[in-house]
């Protein structure tokens, strides 16, 4: 059983009324300290480097962590003030510093990590905790927020799964953590946000905070239907990989066709014109696919609208014109803000 030593410990009661534990951290305890699953993963070795000379310098402190025992273990405490706590001891704000000072123990050194314990929590609790402690951290990226999310959010935790779901053309080509791997083509956030537009027809779907995706996608997927709304993610991203490609992307950074500002306005188009649905279901016919195939994505005035949010009214107004170029009839109609425009050769 996993034990945790707070050197100097004092139990205080923060306004809310809640009972915590404050004191310094036995260096050899840090290795008892669980990494919960809404933690992001462990920072770069640069980054960890770094803190470790924080260690090394001065008076050798960080700020304070803050840890979670699942419990009202106490622990009991000598005459020293040391407090020990049996049991499973969870890290909610402070992975990195915690692991530099893991590192930086094993060089010898003897790392003073303060900490903040909260007793009796809940996994949910430590999860909003994390949250709060976070959002207005800038090196804690939004994917890690959505990611965590999914444990109180089942739209969006079907939506991840669907991320792992072989038969999805993004496969594994997803990012849910902080940072993007190399395989890896779009963020979660990117993701998610291409799909609310798409469905923008059935709710709130346009929204720039995390906080507005993942309350506006419930009642989004339940009007949707979710089996629904999965298919129609999948036909989605199908066109673009039969226009494009997508399987076989190796370098991210040349798939005008993946970037945001491209997928915004696409997805914007499709939303707004009738003729891409049979009532809450997307499709999207094989003269359609083609045509959308033809689209000059390589035109240098495109490739430039599509790696920006700032152009996608004018990027869907040249996707519109290009779709109804040639057609006296089954012309795309109906009253988005996408009609006319000026037309472009591309």
């Amino acid at each position: 059983m996993n034990a945790l030593r707070v050197l100097s410990g004092a139990l205080d009661e923060l306004t809310e009324g809640q009972i915590v534990l404050r004191g310094v951290i036995d260096p050899t305890s840090l290795t008892g300290l669980l990494k919960p699953d809404y933690q992001r993963e462990t920072l770069r070795k640069a980054t960890i480097e770094g803190l470790m000379e924080a260690f090394r310098e001065g008076a050798g402190r960080v700020p304070d962590v803050e840890l979670a025992v699942r419990g009202n273990q106490y622990g009991c405490t000598d005459s020293d003030g040391t407090y020990t706590i049996t049991g499973d001891v969870y890290i909610i704000d402070g992975l990195q510093r915690i692991s530099a000072a893991r590192h930086f123990t094993s060089e010898g050194g003897k790392p003073l990590v303060g900490a903040m314990i909260h007793f009796a929590t809940t996994e949910p609790w430590e999860r909003e905790r994390f949250d709060i402690l976070n959002m207005r951290r800038t090196r804690l990226s939004p994917n890690v927020l959505l990611h965590n999310r999914t444990a109180q959010c089942p739209s969006l935790h079907r939506l991840s799964q669907l991320c792992l779901d072989e038969s999805f053309v993004l496969y594994q080509r997803v990012s849910w953590s902080q940072y993007m791997r190399r395989e890896e083509l779009l963020t979660a956030l990117s993701f998610l946000k291409t799909v609310m537009r798409l469905h923008a027809q059935f709710g709130a779907g346009r929204y720039g905070v995390l906080p507005g995706i993942w309350q506006a996608l419930p009642p989004m997927m339940a009007n949707v239907g979710q089996s629904t709304m999965v298919e129609n993610i999948k036909t989605f991203f199908d066109l673009i990989d039969a226009a494009w490609g997508i399987r076989n992307i190796l370098y991210k950074d040349r798939a005008t066709h993946l970037k945001t500002g491209f997928l915004f306005a696409l997805a914007d188009v499709i939303s707004e014109y009738p003729a891409f649905w049979s009532g809450k279901s997307l499709r999207i016919d094989r003269e359609m696919q083609k045509k959308v195939g033809q689209f000059g994505l390589h035109d240098p005035s495109v490739r430039a609208m599509a790696c920006t949010t700032s152009s996608m009214a004018l990027l869907s107004r040249l996707i519109v014109d290009h779709l109804n170029s040639g057609k006296r009839t089954r012309r795309l109609a109906g009253t988005g803000p996408f009609q006319g425009g000026t037309r472009v050769a591309l």
